[in-house]
Formats: structure tokens, sequence, C-alpha cells
């Protein structure tokens, strides 16, 4: 089974290689193993922490970072690759705001994140201004969104100092059915009721209710956890806010992650669309080479099936996804055994406490300023890495996780065109 591409990995690094490769004409086939981090990501794209424009910010930091995947990529193509990513998503009905400098998306707990980019559904704290009144509301019995704690949390930050912040829950009678087991009372179960009943009329009803009793009938922001769809969720909305006269917007919940699910799914459906091979449940398990090249790889599914191409790139994740294993005295890249950062003595791969700087969040494949993946010291010709898996960036405290993925995807994607042509 012979391919132009194998991306391995299908998670935002996967996709944005992959969808780059097809679109070009490059018949690519994409391998995913099962869930990626997506489904427990808030869907927005961070590119830096930064109060300002962290496009400004990235110069100096790539300068101070030679070795960051960013500084590999450039900044024109950081810039491009975002780009691609929003004409995408635009074109599978999930459009991707930002704005001059990073907004603040709200998280499921109360506090504000900088981001860069973010679904349009999406809660975000802007320069516009904060209104008067917010009601976050719940649905009852819904345990992965505590209005309570949010607004208490929210209540705190200088920007609310003026706003009421209101609290409410949504009573469903059609949720009975998960009353014989409430630890199955998620937000996919609660999405895949309302995507089965219409209830957008049963909501109207209710978010008018909790406004009225509120004793704010006047409060026209209403904030919701995402769970009122497994698909597309913004012609919902749009109805919601027709029938109620509100602007509703959504907050991501705890893991599974809606936001982040339709964010996969999106970009998957348009991968196909134009002409992918998508593969899921092969976890790749091992490659076979001929000199610096890799020939094909094998999968759990068939040692004796191999799936050639004339190029590979590795997106398979980190330590989450089993893109990089852990040993006693390092770390191990499974399936081409790649060269990897590390350090031998474990006690080293974490600070003292839970809010330090962790070591081990650096550590990932090794790769040249191409992102060639190196193997005992050297580049193989044909496999690039992309995401998570690589080294030497830390996406927590850089605030860069989704950013370098789909920079690195995307540019990982340009080498192998540009050395088709």
């Amino acid at each position: 089974m012979k391919f132009d591409n194998i991306v391995i990995g299908g998670g935002m690094a996967g996709l944005s290689a992959a969808l780059r490769l097809v679109e070009a004409g490059q018949k690519t086939l994409l391998m995913a193993s099962g869930q990626s981090a997506l489904h427990f990501s808030s869907g927005s794209v961070d590119l830096l922490e930064s109060e300002g424009d962290p496009r400004a910010a990235l110069p100096a930091f790539m300068a101070a970072h030679p070795d960051h995947p960013y500084s590999k990529v450039g900044m024109q193509n950081i810039e491009a690759s975002l780009a691609d990513l929003q004409r995408h998503c635009a074109e599978q009905g999930l459009p991707l705001v930002r704005h001059e400098t990073n907004h603040q998306r709200l998280t499921p707990i109360g506090t504000l994140k900088r981001t860069w980019l973010s679904p349009d559904t999406c809660a975000c704290v802007t320069d516009a201004p904060i209104p008067q009144s917010l009601l976050l509301a719940t649905l009852e019995g819904f345990r992965d969104f505590h209005p309570a704690l949010a607004a208490a949390n929210l209540a705190t930050h200088p920007r609310f100092a003026h706003c009421r912040i209101l609290t409410g829950e949504i009573r469903l009678p059609q949720l009975a059915e998960f009353s014989r087991n409430p630890h199955e009372f998620r937000s996919a179960d609660i999405a895949r009721l309302c995507d089965k009943h219409h209830l957008v009329a049963d909501l109207a009803s209710e978010i008018s209710r909790m406004v009225q009793e509120s004793g704010v009938p006047d409060c026209r922001h209403i904030v919701l956890p995402a769970c009122l769809s497994l698909g597309l969720v913004g012609p919902r909305l749009a109805e919601l806010e027709q029938c109620t006269g509100c602007t509703i917007k959504e907050v991501a919940t705890m893991p599974p992650s809606l936001i982040g699910m339709r964010m996969q799914e999106a970009l998957k459906r348009r991968f196909m669309a134009l002409g992918g091979t998508f593969l899921t449940s092969e976890r790749v398990l091992g490659a076979r080479y001929e000199g610096d090249r890799v020939v094909g790889v094998h999968t759990q599914n068939g040692d004796d099936q191999l799936f050639e191409a004339d190029n590979f790139v590795l997106a398979s994740g980190s330590f989450f996804s089993r893109g990089l294993e852990s040993r006693l005295r390092g770390i191990r890249e499974p399936i081409f055994d790649a060269d990897v950062l590390s350090l031998e003595e474990r006690d080293a791969w974490a600070g003292r406490r839970l809010f330090d700087h962790h070591p081990f969040m650096g550590f990932g494949v090794k790769t040249d300023d191409q992102l060639r993946v190196l193997r005992d010291g050297k580049p193989l010709a044909n496999l690039y890495g992309a995401g998570s898996v690589l080294a030497n960036y830390d996406p927590i405290k850089e605030g860069s996780g989704s950013g370098v993925a789909v920079a690195t995807g995307w540019q990982a994607a340009g080498h192998i065109l540009g050395a088709a042509q």
C-alpha cells in the first residue's frame, strides 16, 4: 500500500501537515491511534503568552531560543500556518476569531486564559466593554461545570468589578434518562440528547425563566457549558439567541471537551473532502529503512502489512498520546527509536513544587533545522517531526502548545512539497 506521504498522528500537528499535503495534490494517508489531545482541549489555539501582540514578542523569543520549534519555522511561516488553519476551519463552518492582541478565554473554573484563536462560539474577553450583568448557567445534574465556582473566580478579575455575575440551572425533563447512571452524565451524553431531540424551545424557555428569577430581567449575556451539540453548535446558539434575545456563548468543560472534538472533526472532514485517507485505531509500531530513508511502517493490526510512502511526518504527540515513552533512566520514541532530548537523572525531571518549571516538559525528539528527525545523530532524509513530540519547548510555560503544533505540522509539509519540486 503506497502513498506519497504518511502522517502519523491525528491531532493538530498531524492534521495541519496532512491538510497542506493533500491540498497540494499529494496522495496522503493520516494514521491515528485513537483519541487525540484535542478531545481534552479547549479548542483555542495559543501562540505565545503575551499581554500584547504575541507576533511582536515572537522575534525576540526566537532569538533567545534558537533550538525552539518556532525558530525552525520562522515568523512568516508561523503566521501563514495559522491563517491556513482559519481558512480550513471556516470552510467547515467553524470560524476561528482573533484580534490584534491575545484575547482571554473563559475557563470552566472561571479564570481567564490568554490565547490567539478561538471558535466564535466561545466565551471570551476582548477590548469590548464588559456587560453590566452576566449569567453563568449549567444543566441540572451536570457535574463538569459549576457556575458558582466560576462566578466566584471571575468576580475577582478587575475588569468584572462592576459586573453583576449571576448563576442558574437549566431543568430539562428529557435529562431524566440519565438518572439511573449519573456517572455517564457528561457533556457528550447531553449533546447526543440535544442532537436527537429538538430542545431549542425548551432551552429558550428555561433561559428566560432563569433570567426572570435572577432579579435582573435585563440580563442579556448568557454563558453555558459546551454540551449542546456534538457537531457545529453555531446554528443552535443562533437559534437560541433569536428565541431569547440574549447573547449566548459557551465555555469548554472538563474533559471530554466538545469544543476540541469539534475542531478535530472539522479538520478531519476537510482533509477527507480534499481526497485524503484517514485511518483510525491504527497504532504504528515500527518502521523499515533503506539507508537514511524510511521505506514504510507497520501497525499493531498487522506486522506483515507495510504502509509505504515517499515521505513521513511524525506527529504522534507526547507522553499523553504515547508518542513518547518514559523509561527508568530516560525517555524513548517508540516507532523510529529517534534521538531524544532527556536527562539521565530522573530526580531532575520535575521541579519540587507543582507550579515550578518542570524540565520534562521540554523533552522530546531531536530534529535538524528542516524538522527532519535525527536518528543516531543523523537526520532521516524523509522523516519530519511536528507537534508535541518535539524537544526544546514547554507549551504550558510558554503558552505555545497549539501554535507550535500548527506551525511545525504546516512547515514539515512545506519541506516535503519543496523537495518534490
